[in-house]
């Protein structure tokens, strides 16, 4: 009788270990309705022990530990994630609590592929047990409680680094090695459980229960919590800057934060007490850390209210380049969805820092930051990015990349961005047009280098519009004649363009007047007087007024590209009719034009060449 019960023993250890086996080629399973699994062929326990777990050890050994704790570490799919042995001690905890905070990896609204046995993870799985998560990656679930708070000193047991480092992924084992991970009340796991909900309410914790307050001092630390995060909430609202220079109590200046925080005590005693009176240096909430904690917790409950917004409903999204100012590239994630009123809504998600710019880089940076925010590739109806190789390529772009997993995700070259590269590409393609923007632009910058220069171009053009109201050449009215100066132009939004150009012809006069005092008063030699030689020509009035017509018709398109409500219908519509209407001006526009810029020098004295003589 003892060796029959020694002999179900080691059989039950062996039920155990096959619950997680990777299906090795010397042992077989046979489940029947009765729950019992039977080993065909008896494997010693070291053949049979998962060699990826064992190399994951080896490299965890060779790899170095992480000191210094960064949010590019907290990865949402548990297949992914860095093993949290290799995180110092000292930032361990920080780790959990961001972990903590995301909550397990649980995709319900994804596809899970069958295996080769044609079995796939269950979605109810999520519902029974609390600690599951699920690796879109990997295909592969994983105990979120063991990856945490997981004692390596304790007796190890196999099956146990299945759900935090292998992964787990015999689907037809599932009934029977999901209830064995979970074990008696001294399981690896339920240790690791009970480590997770104290540390997760450290009300419940034995040290909370060691440490004993007043309720006058809990009052005071929820009053300090409540008016700290009221201040961030408030600054981050209205996007200004938290930190100062010099945060000193000498200093006349602390930062917002804290010059808001003595505006509020000044004006509230109950404020001023809580964070006056018994009030523990460690729990003042003002600290750079603090602020940061809750900065993040502000945008993470924004966030949420976005999550909630969109429910489970298809989306689609636009991204594209973001670099700071710290040259870090950074990928802008903006996703765009209908709501239950039948409104186009637009939500920025973040920003996501991305290491490389390569398509599968991009992919896994993408899934991620969608992950993150409980989104999932399944629901993505549409992608919108510029027109760079690494998004639109067809064979290995990011979007054909996403149409291989999610083929109703159709890719859209944005047509604000391709209108764009159309005008950049016509103001290239003619010598004399490139020569002409350079012109503008050194035009803006001789005549607003200088607070001196700008005062006396305002200065100049008040006196001419008043000169032009005594004669009634213009007229007045609301919001007519308004106090304007020139405009620089960007190297992206061609709309800035157009209205460089509108500012210098309607402050012509102006503009001649101070580059003339700009040649006058300066002792070496500029190129002011050049410019009024170019600008005084009858070619330079041309050009403007052609280019005038050009971003006229294209930047009426731009803007309505740009609304929020527009349709792709009404956008091919859109874009077939400024064809028209250019094609129209090619063929058509040259009288119109000339005449009018033959009045624009007539009125400018600007001397018009005999369209009849002989040009070299």
């Amino acid at each position: 009788m003892v060796g029959n019960k020694k002999g179900k023993n080691k059989a039950s250890q062996k039920d155990l270990k096959s619950y997680f086996s990777q299906g090795s080629s010397g042992s077989s399973l046979s489940t029947h309705g009765s729950g019992v699994v039977a080993i065909v062929e008896d494997v010693p326990l070291e053949e049979n022990v998962l060699p990826s777990v064992e190399h994951d050890e080896e490299e965890e050994q060779v790899q170095e530990g992480i000191t210094d704790f960064n949010p590019d570490h907290i990865i949402s799919d548990p297949g992914l994630r860095i093993p949290i042995e290799r995180f110092y001690a000292n930032i361990r905890d920080e780790v959990r609590r961001a972990f903590i905070a995301k909550g397990p990896t649980q995709p319900t609204g994804h596809r899970f592929p069958p295996s080769s046995d044609k079995r796939s993870f269950q979605k109810k799985w999520f519902s029974q047990y609390s600690w599951l998560e699920y690796s879109v990656e990997k295909n592969k679930a994983y105990c979120f409680y063991c990856y945490l708070f997981k004692n390596d000193r304790m007796d190890d047991k196999f099956g146990y680094d299945a759900f935090t480092k292998a992964g787990f992924s015999q689907w037809k084992n599932a009934y029977l090695a999901l209830p064995k991970h979970v074990g008696g009340p001294s399981s690896i796991h339920n240790v690791a459980s009970t480590s997770f909900h104290d540390f997760d309410n450290q009300r419940s914790s034995i040290k909370h229960k060691v440490s004993s307050y007043s309720k006058d001092a809990l009052i005071k630390y929820e009053t300090r919590l409540e008016t700290s995060l009221g201040i961030v909430s408030y600054l981050v609202l209205q996007g200004e800057p938290f930190r100062g220079h010099d945060e000193s109590s000498t200093s006349l200046n602390r930062g917002n934060f804290l010059e808001l925080l003595d505006w509020y005590k000044q004006r509230n005693d109950e404020v001023k007490r809580a964070f006056d009176e018994l009030c523990p240096k460690n729990a003042k909430m003002t600290s750079g850390t603090i602020q940061k904690e809750l900065g993040s917790c502000c945008a993470e409950a924004i966030t949420k209210a976005i999550k909630e917004e969109m429910g489970d409903c298809l989306f689609t999204i636009l991204v594209d380049e973001s670099r700071d100012i710290s040259i870090k590239e950074q990928m802008a994630l903006v996703v765009r969805f209908v709501n239950t009123k039948g409104e186009v809504i637009e939500r920025f998600l973040g920003l996501k820092h991305v290491k490389d710019t390569t398509s599968e880089a991009l992919k896994r940076a993408l899934v991620e930051a969608l992950s993150d925010h409980g989104l999932c590739v399944a629901n993505l109806r549409g992608q919108g990015y510029d027109g760079a190789s690494n998004m639109r390529g067809e064979f290995n772009g990011l979007q054909k990349i996403i149409r291989d997993e999610n083929p109703h995700a159709h890719y859209i070259h944005c047509f604000a961005h391709q209108l764009q590269l159309v005008v950049v590409a016509v103001s290239k393609c003619s010598s004399s047009i490139e020569d002409f923007f350079e012109y503008v632009s050194l035009i803006v910058n001789s005549t607003s280098a200088s607070c001196k220069r700008k005062d006396v171009l305002v200065h100049k053009h008040r006196l001419n519009i008043l000169s032009k109201l005594e004669s009634g050449q213009i007229v007045s009215g609301r919001g007519k004649q308004q106090e304007t100066s020139l405009a620089r132009a960007g190297d992206t939004r061609w709309g800035s363009h157009y209205k460089t150009l509108l500012r210098i012809e309607s402050m012509w006069d102006s503009v001649i007047e101070v580059l003339e005092i700009v040649k006058q008063d300066e002792r070496n030699p500029s190129k002011a007087g050049g410019l009024v030689q170019i600008m005084e020509s009858f070619s330079f009035v041309f050009i403007m007024k052609m280019m005038l017509q050009i971003l006229r018709i294209t930047n009426e398109l731009s803007l309505i590209l740009q609304r929020k409500d527009q349709n792709i219908v009404q956008a091919m519509s859109l874009v077939v009719d400024v064809k028209t209407r250019l094609i129209n001006l090619r063929s058509e526009g040259w009288e119109p034009l000339f005449e009018e810029t033959k009045t624009f020098c007539l009125e400018n004295d600007i001397p018009i060449p005999n369209m009849e003589d002989m040009v070299p």
